[in-house]
């Protein structure tokens, strides 16, 4: 059974001479001329899948040619490469998706019927989860038909523990908690974008302009799904990181989901609903794929070696959840040393841990936070308020019920009901929660207070700055 490995030098995430330098620079001479031709590294034959020119490259080999490897004493590190899940553009209140029983035993149909509370319109395409019991995660769940209407299938005579209708570009979603299982209507509230979202609240629209200084040039760099198109995005520039991915977009970096672009509008959007800084300089480096499971560590540390040669000043990272990774680490080390700060998720499990990459001591970690006056009483987001621990400030402010926390969380933002970019013809806005959403938060604030500090902008690139 093969395998992809990261090849690193002895020490750091670069190297340009010795015998680690090398070798690595003998297998990217060699993919740059054979790409995915087998080649010999030290007597062992290797796949180069993809490489970086002074740094890591990327091998597909058997773990006995891996074993085989280290025995011969090779003067390079073989990593595991690591598959950083998806980050779902919608956060499910309460946690992940239900299972559905197999068995029909014990179940009846229910009909949810879901329409715009303003209109009475029926509303397509909506998506429908029921969760009978959250513990076991038992429920089903189903998007809405041209009439609204959606059938699912619930425990008989218990109750629907949780019913969430997830808010898109139209309307906030909701959440209803124990209720009969019986044919249920939703009167969804449209969005107002006038209104003002938990971001609002803390970050005025009217003071962007005083918030941030665009003259002074600070740079930022979005690791995710893509960024765009969106006419509040003017001006980003990028590229696609992931292994072998032939783009069949208009732009390398074009967004292969909402979440990207989400996470960008709440850094740099002009125009009717600013970011935190708008306009500041975006990097957009896609590191997840068209199609597949989620992003490679190795699509990650391309896109942060990337951020570093392109003079970005801050890097947001909202994905995490793999395992902690001796490659990545790597890149996240390189970053810092290279003078840019890298802000990630703490992720979304609800649980007192905090996933890597955010746990690494050269990244800061953002947890989510909410305020009750951002959203309508019954919008998906109620289901995302924990009641402990209480603001002493403002009982209205919350954290999000999804939010991870512990030792390593350095700062908690604005991260549920946000309103954001989303991609596509109609340069639409939507509300999305998650922690990958408070991220770009910290970041857009970092943004704006170099940019109001030149001496440090100015400072030498290198890890004291």
């Amino acid at each position: 059974m093969s395998q992809r490995y990261v090849l690193l030098p002895q020490t750091g995430l670069t190297a340009r001479s010795g015998p680690d330098a090398e070798r690595l620079q003998r297998l990217t001479d060699a993919y740059e001329r054979e790409a995915g031709d087998d080649q010999q590294l030290d007597g062992v034959t290797v796949q180069v899948v993809d490489a970086q020119r002074d740094g890591p490259v990327l091998v597909e080999m058997s773990e006995a040619a891996a074993a085989a490897l280290v025995a011969t004493g090779v003067p390079l590190r073989l990593v595991e490469e690591v598959v950083y899940p998806h980050p779902h553009p919608r956060v499910l209140a309460a946690g992940a998706r239900p299972r559905r029983r197999a068995d029909a035993d014990g179940l009846v149909a229910i009909t949810v019927t879901c329409v715009d509370a303003r209109s009475g319109a029926p509303l397509a395409g909506v998506h429908v989860v029921a969760i009978g019991d959250r513990a076991a995660r038992s429920g089903d769940e189903g998007c809405t038909d041209s009439a609204g209407c959606v059938a699912l299938r619930v425990p008989a005579g218990v109750p629907i523990e949780r019913l969430i209708v997830e808010a898109d570009a139209r309307q906030w979603g909701a959440c209803r908690d124990g209720l009969t299982p019986a044919d249920q209507r939703i009167e969804l509230a449209p969005l107002d974008l006038a209104a003002a979202d938990v971001v609002r609240h803390y970050y005025p629209a009217a003071a962007a302009a005083e918030r941030f200084d665009p003259a002074t040039g600070v740079t930022v760099g979005i690791v995710d799904t893509g960024v765009g198109p969106h006419a509040a995005l003017g001006g980003v520039q990028g590229c696609c990181t992931v292994t072998g991915d032939v783009a069949r977009l208009q732009r390398t970096y074009d967004d292969v989901d909402w979440h990207g672009t989400h996470v960008a509008g709440l850094i740099a959007a002009q125009g009717r609903l600013p970011g935190l800084a708008p306009g500041v300089k975006l990097r957009a480096y896609r590191a997840f794929p068209q199609r597949g499971s989620g992003a490679t560590s190795f699509a990650i540390i391309k896109a942060l070696m990337f951020a570093v040669a392109d003079g970005c000043d801050i890097v947001n990272l909202s994905l995490g959840g793999g395992p902690p990774d001796e490659a990545l680490s790597e890149a996240l080390a390189d970053a810092r040393n290279h003078g840019v700060l890298v802000i990630a998720a703490v992720g979304n499990d609800g649980e007192p841990y905090v996933a890597f990459p955010a746990t690494h001591d050269d990244v800061v970690a953002v947890a989510a936070f909410g305020h009750r006056d951002g959203f309508p009483a019954q919008a998906q987001a109620a289901g995302d308020i924990r009641a402990t621990p209480a603001s002493t400030r403002d009982p209205a402010e919350f954290v999000a019920a999804f939010s991870n926390s512990g030792k390593y969380v350095d700062a908690i933002a604005p991260g549920v009901a946000v309103l954001s970019t989303v991609p596509g013809p109609a340069d639409a806005y939507a509300p999305l929660s998650g922690t990958s959403m408070a991220a770009p938060i910290v970041a857009g604030v970092a943004a704006c207070l170099l940019s109001r500090d030149r001496a440090l902008f100015r400072a030498p690139r290198d890890r004291a700055r």
